[in-house]
């Protein structure tokens, strides 16, 4: 039973008692770790978050879909992490060295660290973790190129040695998306290169996988013998983590208006993934406020192994169709949510961030775009756009799409899915030749999934170019350095088209006015939060 339905008409009676116990007592400084502290003092209850798409997997190393983040990162955690202004920190690690050729890291395991089995983290399981991140993450794979061995030390202590010096390799096991979480060893070799399934989703984290009911809902309960850190400081995914609250159950719900509809009414405590032109009426929605936080940028990938756009001169001709400055306004509408920006990462990332090289992004010329589809190899054949109905960005993005593409000569045709079936169709070519999707924040040109050789996540993208570009990206020492090498993959995509990046999204959320001391970062976390 909802404890905020049952308890109003007591709330109302004792709303005097409490005013004036507030008014005779010292005030508080208004400080998180006060507000926690009262937090733990009304432990319990549970929160319901009304989430947009369903995740086909809550496996976090194998899957990079925000559906799996936003729920799996309660459940599970990472070695090392990145705080809140993005640097990588300790997490299950008490700390590492890194020794002077570079090449060998010495990573001291925190004493004490729980798994919601009961059992408790060893160097075992970490070396088991590690290898099974090697076969089933796409930044894991990148790494493998670099590891010539991990081995237990003593029960707290792994070591791994590369075979040549890798300095993004700390940023990969920092990666918040197909990350390198730690799981029991002997739940990691039995599910090898396989998703975890429900039984096999034992983490560390501050909340532990209670129940999936598919296309309800999914459950997750306090872990009570949570072992956390002491740093409150950090913020991000690292750091003093709390679990206050009993209970979190995301519940999902595709129409928007119906999560507006449940936060006035009391239903949810939390929606995500509001369409933006609604800030008016969430601003006006009673008892909650909005809540916003950057999540990365929309996209268009076409599949580039067969035609007609394994055909460059057909990939220029949609690149010229596209007014992205009208998408973006006719999806998003308030300028306060999209930003148009051509670079791989966002201007708040300083040390990822250049747009030297994207002059390209905005080109838009219909009259070019005829003329290079007149050149081309391209017949008329239907082209199939693609997307996840759970979405109204894709939809909006993908419906001025095809209008626009059909301006310029392109026969165009919508398919739209529910988001697993979306996900499960666009891993074959056959299905589909542009998807609309977006990706939300990345740490590292490794996480960039839609730039991976030869995978549905880039609709096979091959490139000697761009490979060569991310071997130098290891390689790289010094800031500068790094700076002249995303640089030259702006180029390289613009030059290569692998995809069309639309604009740079701001989400909307709406949050209810009883939860407290709550920390969006880059998407719902739910740790560190209570309840009024």
């Amino acid at each position: 039973m909802r404890l905020k339905h049952t308890l109003q008409l007591f709330t109302i009676l004792t709303l005097s008692f409490i005013l004036v116990a507030c008014n005779n007592e010292s005030s508080s400084n208004g400080s998180g770790e006060g507000n926690t502290e009262a937090g733990e003092e009304q432990s319990g209850g549970t929160i319901d978050v009304a989430y947009a798409s369903e995740p086909d997997t809550l496996d976090l190393m194998a899957n990079a879909s925000s559906p799996t983040r936003d729920i799996a990162w309660h459940i599970f955690e990472t070695l090392v992490a990145l705080d809140k202004d993005f640097a990588v920190q300790p997490m299950i690690a008490e700390d590492y060295t890194i020794s002077d050729d570079q090449k060998v890291y010495t990573i001291n395991i925190r004493e004490g660290v729980n798994f919601h089995d009961g059992t408790t983290v060893e160097a075992e399981d970490v070396v088991a973790s590690l290898e099974r991140w090697q076969l089933v993450s796409s930044v894991g794979q990148v790494a493998s190129e670099y590891i010539a061995d991990v081995k237990a030390v003593d029960n707290l202590t792994v070591e791994i040695t590369l075979n040549q010096i890798y300095n993004a390799f700390l940023d990969d096991m920092a990666a918040p998306k197909t990350g390198l979480v730690i799981i029991p060893k002997e739940i990691a070799e039995e599910a090898g290169e396989k998703p975890l399934v429900p039984e096999q989703l034992i983490g560390t984290g501050p909340y532990k996988f209670n129940g999936w009911e598919r296309g309800s809902e999914i459950v997750l309960t306090r872990f009570e013998d949570y072992s956390q850190r002491e740093e409150t400081d950090w913020g991000g995914l690292t750091g003093k983590k709390e679990a206050v609250l009993d209970q979190i159950n995301f519940l999902m719900v595709k129409d928007p208006q119906v999560k507006l509809n449940g936060m006035q009414t009391d239903l949810y405590d939390y929606a995500q993934n509001i369409p933006t032109d609604l800030y008016e009426v969430v601003e006006s929605t009673p008892n909650a406020e909005p809540v916003t936080y950057i999540n990365g940028y929309s996209m268009l990938i076409p599949d580039k192994s067969e035609p007609p756009f394994d055909d460059l001169k057909v990939r220029q001709a949609l690149h010229y169709a596209l007014d992205k400055e009208e998408i973006a306004q006719s999806t998003y509408g308030n300028e306060e949510f999209y930003e148009l920006d051509g670079a791989l990462f966002a201007p708040s990332q300083t040390e990822l961030y250049t747009d030297e090289g994207t002059d390209g992004y905005l080109a838009h010329d219909t009259e070019k775009a005829k003329e290079l589809l007149e050149e081309s190899d391209y017949t008329g054949e239907p082209i199939t756009i693609m997307y996840s109905n759970n979405n109204e960005n894709y939809k909006r993005i993908s419906q001025m799409t095809q209008q626009q593409l059909e301006e310029v000569g392109f026969t165009v045709e919508l398919d739209p899915y529910e988001w697993a079936t979306y996900l499960e169709r666009w891993q074959d070519p056959s299905n589909w030749d542009i998807v609309t999707i977006g990706y939300s924040t990345r740490f590292s040109p490794n996480e960039l999934g839609f730039l991976v050789p030869d995978r549905n996540s880039s609709g096979w993208y091959e490139s000697e170019r761009w490979e060569g570009l991310m071997d130098q990206w290891g390689l790289a020492a010094s800031p500068e350095e790094r700076q002249e090498i995303l640089a030259e993959m702006n180029h390289t995509v613009y030059e290569e088209l692998p995809f069309f990046k639309i604009a740079n999204e701001t989400t909307l959320d709406i949050l209810s006015e009883e939860i407290q001391d709550y920390d969006a970062w880059l998407g719902p976390r739910f740790w560190n939060t209570w309840k009024k």
